[in-house]
Formats: C-alpha cells, sequence, structure tokens
C-alpha cells in the first residue's frame, strides 16, 4: 500500500477533524470523481453552461473541484472545515488558479457574485439534520445564481439510512491506520456516525474519535423545500442515471433551474 500520511502530517494532525479531514480521500477513493463530474457536465451541456464559475458546496477536500476546473471551469469552494480547505487548496493549486475557497456554512455562506452553477455531492445535504438548514441551503443557493442557472446535488435516501446504514459498521484495516465506523439509527430519518481512527505514529498508535450525524429527507420534502426557495423543472433521477428512483435506492440527485 502506498503511504499517503508522512510522520510530520500526523503531528501536525492535533484534532480529531483534522486527522478525518487527512483520511478523507483514503476512504472515498472508490466514488469514482471523474465519473459523477461526466454525469453532472452533461447536464451543464444540455442547459448550455460550457463556461463559467461553479459553486462547489462543501467542497471537502476538492476532489469534485479538480475535474470541473480541468474542464475549463472556474471554481468557488465552500466548507465549513478549515482542514478541508487546506487540503483542497494545497491539490488545486496544482492544478489552476482560476479557482477560491471559503470558510463558511452551507446554509449561510454569501457569494460577491453571482455563478452559473451550484453543485452539492456525495450526501453533504444529509449533513444537515434540520428542515430549516435545508431551506436556508436552499435559498442561498438560489439567491447565488445566475438566471437559467442550475443546481445539482445528490442525497442519500431514506432507504440507504433505514437499510444499509443504520445500525452496521465499517472497517478500514491498512498499514498506517485502523478506522471503526459505526451507524447507530437516532430515529427514522437520523443516524449518528461515530469514527474511531488510530493512525501510526512510527513507533505507536494514536487514537482519535469524531462523531457528526446524517439526517435522511424524502423525494417529496426536499422537492417542495426548492420550489419553496424558487426553483423550477426540479428533477430527481436514481445515481448517475437517466431513470426514476426506485424504492430501493441509495442515492438520488436533484437537478433543478433558477428560471
Amino acid at each position: 500500500m502506498t503511504k499517503f500520511l508522512k510522520e510530520s502530517t500526523i503531528t501536525k494532525a492535533m484534532s480529531s477533524y483534522q486527522t478525518f479531514a487527512y483520511l478523507y480521500d483514503e476512504l472515498t477513493q472508490n466514488v469514482e470523481y471523474e465519473k459523477r463530474c461526466d454525469y453532472i457536465l452533461s447536464f451543464f451541456e444540455k442547459n448550455n453552461i460550457k463556461s463559467g464559475t461553479v459553486l462547489d458546496l462543501a467542497c471537502g477536500t476538492g476532489s469534485m473541484s479538480i475535474p470541473l476546473i480541468e474542464s475549463g471551469y472556474n471554481i468557488i469552494g465552500i466548507d465549513c472545515s478549515e482542514d478541508m480547505l487546506e487540503i483542497a487548496s494545497e491539490r488545486l493549486s496544482n492544478k489552476s488558479n482560476n479557482f477560491s475557497l471559503l470558510k463558511a456554512k452551507m446554509q449561510n455562506f454569501k457569494l460577491s457574485k453571482k455563478i452559473d452553477a451550484c453543485i452539492c455531492c456525495l450526501d453533504s445535504i444529509n449533513h444537515l439534520n434540520n428542515k430549516s438548514d435545508v431551506q436556508s441551503t436552499f435559498e442561498n443557493v438560489y439567491n447565488s445564481l445566475k438566471y437559467n442557472g442550475l443546481f445539482i446535488f445528490d442525497a442519500n435516501t431514506v432507504y440507504k439510512h433505514n437499510n444499509v446504514l443504520t445500525d452496521n459498521t465499517f472497517v478500514f484495516d491498512e498499514e498506517d491506520y485502523y478506522l471503526v465506523w459505526d451507524n447507530e439509527k437516532i430515529n427514522d430519518r437520523t443516524v449518528r456516525i461515530l469514527l474511531d481512527m488510530f493512525i501510526y505514529n512510527g513507533s505507536s498508535y494514536d487514537r482519535f474519535s469524531e462523531e457528526f450525524c446524517e439526517t435522511a429527507y424524502t423525494i417529496e420534502g426536499l422537492s417542495q423545500m426548492l420550489k419553496d426557495s424558487g426553483f423550477e423543472n426540479i428533477k430527481v433521477y436514481d445515481e448517475l442515471s437517466l431513470d426514476k428512483p426506485k424504492e430501493n435506492s441509495e442515492r438520488i440527485y436533484f437537478v433543478c433551474k433558477k428560471v
């Protein structure tokens, strides 16, 4: 296995979330970012958004921003984690200067200029644990878009929360780290995620813990909040397809427009 954490990096990782930020790319290496980007770009193409500025909302370490930059778009990345943004800055700087990064929450960010499109990927919407925060986020995005701008986001479904995540434990056992990802059901919509991380420091393991919640929303609920925010032409698809969501769909995509 190729080592990705240097001892100097580990020494700097003083908090649990810093540690999770450095592990994030390793844990999501099977996500197929380029495939997801191509899917999103197909909607940009259909709506004649062939250039311009794209907001990557909850951008994390910039993995979705990179293929968009390579496709010629200017990127604004927003995330509430300074640690994630530090990694994103380093990665994006190796690709282009056509980006800016902003530390802010999804529900209360402000931009100085209107954007052509906004994406929000990998169940970031599920990290908003109440409807008022989701509504505020949708309204923020709507107000930030130019007319005819697109908002594309994905979300884990209620089915996935109740049948895949709930009360399941996932273990990542690698050379440089050992991580236990435990999912605990809070209610029919919300899962508490407990991360127990053991990072090798060269002679022993340092332990870090992190906890957060994800909340699933129904298609009808999300669609109504989008409509209430002003969006029209709201389309919902099964993951990475043009098919309608199924009862057992685990992730769905929303594509909506400001007109």
